[in-house]
């Protein structure tokens, strides 16, 4: 199974839409990380048939939803949060720790507009920031992640949006 992951799209959601309709026939699930959840519920009237699921950000004021989730998909457990209330600017600690708490397999989280993906060796938990859709930082175009969780095995990727069309720019296994 194929999942979107998005972040951080402050107001700007149009390339999230032209991302959404172009793998509309390969993804069943999407994900976001926060920061404007407004401009990704939008989507849930357009696809009705997908399943949208979000946490908020700290930009995303007069909201109750949550600001993490643990969910699962095939099996494997997904934390998914913002990352602000887990200091991510300074580090990974915090998170990582929280994520072994749930039992979570995967970590995500947004918040430094940073794409990165790593394996932490000691939790075995993978984390995952898909960047900012909309405002990137340490890359020139804005990103998000994929994630394919297949025979239990998972597969993390993140996708540069380039006016070339998209790139990959870093994944693991």
């Amino acid at each position: 199974m194929k999942l979107l992951v998005f972040s951080d799209s402050h107001g700007d959601n149009k390339i999230m839409g032209d991302i959404i309709a172009n793998m509309y026939n390969e993804i069943e699930t999407i994900l976001f990380l926060g920061d404007c959840v407004d401009d990704f519920s939008d989507f849930q009237y357009i696809y009705p048939e997908k399943y949208f699921i979000y946490v908020i950000g700290n930009c995303d004021l007069n909201h109750n939803e949550p600001v993490g989730q643990l969910i699962d998909i095939d099996g494997k457990k997904i934390f998914m949060t913002h990352g602000d209330r887990f200091g991510v600017k300074a580090g990974h600690k915090m998170i990582i720790r929280e994520a072994m708490k749930l039992g979570a397999d995967i970590c995500l989280y947004g918040h430094s507009h940073s794409p990165s993906i790593l394996l932490d060796i000691d939790s075995g938990v993978y984390l995952m920031n898909p960047g900012s859709i909309s405002e990137p930082r340490r890359t020139d175009y804005p990103t998000f992640g994929i994630i394919d969780i297949e025979a239990g095995k998972i597969s993390l990727e993140i996708i540069e949006v380039s006016k070339k069309g998209l790139s990959p720019l870093m994944s693991i296994d």
